[in-house]
């Protein structure tokens, strides 16, 4: 059975370089007087991972509904929605009527659905549902359980969506970010309350807040499986350009200013596991000597022959 991550065809390392044009405040919450920064017992001050990917994933989120995907991605792209979690179900009708699309192609008839029965139920079992419940499914259509059904076709529906696929969501992402790490010493900075409705300033609600200082930051990723010209490759590749283009925020306060960051330059090394002899375990163990290196722009159009 073949998933977007089994098995593995490429493998792809970022490093990607950013100049912090303003200080950046990544803090570990709460409401004290004085909101510190993560760090490091060594005193490293840290961007985590989740920073990096909640601020890309956001802005191909957008890409993605000006898009025009066809099949199931474009579906995928329509049908996604945040409200409670990730759904695809923004639509009921048209959910409704994918719902009756992927029944047909479980039980043998005519559909839509890019696979045969017995593929997509050997998909189904490697999404974790067990034979009995995708035979439920398969014998009662419609009138299976609901939840079991609408659940099962949800996430056979997100492994077409390109989002889904860079940044993962019942299932694991192609892309993993790695955390930041930047040895300096951070500033204290004033901050105010602002109430929402009256717009003036709150009493009694000053803060200061641990800010991290201009400089260059370094992002490191690594992709599985980003395979060129596929929907989510197309997709990272807009995203990188518009990262290039107008830069990116992170962080807390960006409305005041903090947190924004331009792109400098970055490589990327490029494996193609099945490229010559060696084993795969010896090309995955030595990317950076076994891999293509090639800037940032030459990736991006790498993504989109």
């Amino acid at each position: 059975m073949i998933l977007h991550l089994n098995p593995i065809k490429m493998k792809i390392i970022g490093i990607v370089e950013f100049e912090a044009k303003s200080p950046i405040h990544v803090g570990i919450g709460g409401d004290e007087v004085v909101r510190d920064l993560i760090r490091l017992p060594g005193g490293e001050l840290v961007i985590p991972s989740s920073t990096w990917k909640g601020m890309f994933r956001n802005l191909s989120e957008q890409l993605a509904r000006q898009a025009k995907f066809g099949g199931l991605a474009g579906l995928a792209v329509e049908l996604y929605s945040e409200k409670m979690g990730i759904s695809y179900r923004s639509n009921e009708e048209k959910f409704r009527k994918y719902l009756e699309n992927f029944v047909r192609a479980l039980q043998g008839g005519e559909s839509n659905i890019p696979h045969g029965a017995r593929e997509l139920e050997e998909i189904l079992v490697g999404l974790g549902y067990a034979i009995e419940e995708v035979k439920e499914v398969r014998e009662r259509g419609l009138s299976a359980e609901k939840e079991l059904l609408e659940a099962m076709a949800e996430e056979y529906l997100a492994l077409h969506c390109p989002v889904s696929k860079l940044y993962g969501n019942k299932m694991a992402g192609k892309i993993r970010f790695f955390d930041s790490l930047i040895m300096a010493t951070p500033s204290l900075r004033p901050g105010i309350g602002i109430d929402r409705k009256s717009g003036k300033v709150k009493e009694n609600l000053l803060y200061f807040i641990n800010a991290m200082p201009r400089g260059r930051i370094v992002l490191k990723m690594v992709m599985d499986n980003l395979l060129r010209g596929e929907e989510d490759s197309r997709l990272f590749a807009s995203t990188l350009k518009l990262v290039k283009t107008l830069g990116v925020s992170i962080g807390a306060r960006k409305s005041a200013g903090l947190g924004h960051l331009e792109l400098i330059g970055g490589e990327f090394y490029i494996l193609d596991t099945e490229s010559d002899g060696r084993t795969v375990e010896f090309r995955i163990g030595n990317p950076l000597r076994k891999a293509e290196r090639v800037s940032f722009d030459r990736f991006v159009e790498w993504l989109c022959p």
